[in-house]
């Protein structure tokens, strides 16, 4: 009886691995290309700090999804995994997932911090694509001298030709740090404080802002990356508070030894991972659903610039082709 609830424990986590993988994968390279088409095209976008940092984070999303959630896919879905027998692989995957994490998380608290100041009138000057460009590139840097560690201390473990081996931590020290700090704290409640914090003061900030003279143009504009932005960091609560409890819950306790416990927790652990991608894929479908303004942009985008320069693409191809056909017939005749 037991070994059937063990093996519809692990046939229920299988499926959540490949389909509710491939779903959030599919949709988040979608909106996310979809999100870096708008927020290039549109010269509103363009010459916004906040809009260069939703970007970044757009394209570093793509980055994540590729490394990180397909091959989680074909880890756990489909048993391929070369980072149990390539330390290459181990230190490189680890080291690219910890990374694109740190660097999306900080655009996202820069938006949040950035959208506040905007609306401040001491903090205004700070608003600009050169600090901008500035900030990320920090991020970048911190990130990756953050990683230094995991390509040190990452590694194939038992030794590969003793059995049984897995890509995991080899010093204890940086296995606890992992567990209690980088990702409940760094990558989990850390950047929610921050993001909460500064967008609820942009919120308080963008009401009043009907009682000064503004131009309306800029008004809508700031209006609909508050709600963007504010929107964003309430759905990213509900999907990362479940992997950050469970995390902090399964560094704390005790070993499993029963198939059922095992079974059980593996299945939990799909499911709260699954959601927690969903910080990477879905930005793109919250701004669609918050902000009517930037669903006008989407279609005039793609139907007014992107749509017209394919067909205008296909017209020059068939005149190109048309052309010679009569070049050939002129001398014909003559």
């Amino acid at each position: 009886m037991s070994s059937m609830i063990v093996d519809s424990l692990k046939h229920a986590t299988n499926r959540c691995n490949i389909y509710g993988g491939f779903f959030v994968f599919g949709i988040g390279i979608t909106g996310n290309i979809l999100n870096i088409i708008i927020f290039t095209s549109l010269k509103t976008f363009r010459e916004t700090s906040a809009a260069f940092y939703m970007n970044v984070t757009s394209a570093v999303n793509i980055f994540q999804l590729v490394v990180g959630l397909l091959s989680r896919i074909l880890i756990t879905g489909y048993d391929i995994d070369p980072t149990k027998t390539s330390s290459v692989l181990c230190k490189a995957r680890q080291f690219t997932l910890i990374t694109t994490m740190l660097i999306i998380f900080s655009c996202m608290c820069f938006a949040a911090i950035d959208q506040f100041l905007l609306l401040t009138n001491r903090g205004r000057h700070l608003c600009n694509l050169q600090v901008a460009s500035r900030l990320v590139i920090v991020a970048f840097i911190v990130s990756f001298l953050h990683g230094i560690p995991i390509l040190i201390f990452q590694d194939l473990y038992p030794p590969p030709g003793t059995g049984q081996t897995s890509c995991s931590s080899i010093n204890t020290g940086y296995s606890i740090y992992y567990s209690r700090f980088l990702f409940p704290v760094l990558l989990g409640i850390l950047p929610l404080i921050i993001r909460i914090t500064f967008g609820l003061l942009a919120f308080i900030n963008v009401r009043q802002l009907h009682n000064r003279r503004v131009p309306i143009v800029r008004l809508e504009r700031d209006k609909q990356l508050t709600a963007m932005v504010l929107i964003e960091v309430v759905v990213d609560v509900i999907i990362t508070l479940p992997y950050s409890i469970y995390n902090h819950w399964y560094s704390s306790a005790v070993i499993f030894s029963d198939p059922i416990s095992i079974a059980q927790n593996q299945l939990i652990s799909s499911i709260t991972r699954i959601i927690f991608y969903g910080n990477f894929s879905i930005q793109f479908y919250i701004y669609c659903c918050v902000s009517s303004r930037f669903r006008r942009q989407l279609v005039h985008v793609l139907t007014n610039i992107y749509f017209k320069y394919l067909q205008e693409k296909i017209n020059r191809r068939q005149m190109n082709r048309v052309a010679p056909r009569s070049i050939v017939e002129v001398n014909t005749v003559l």
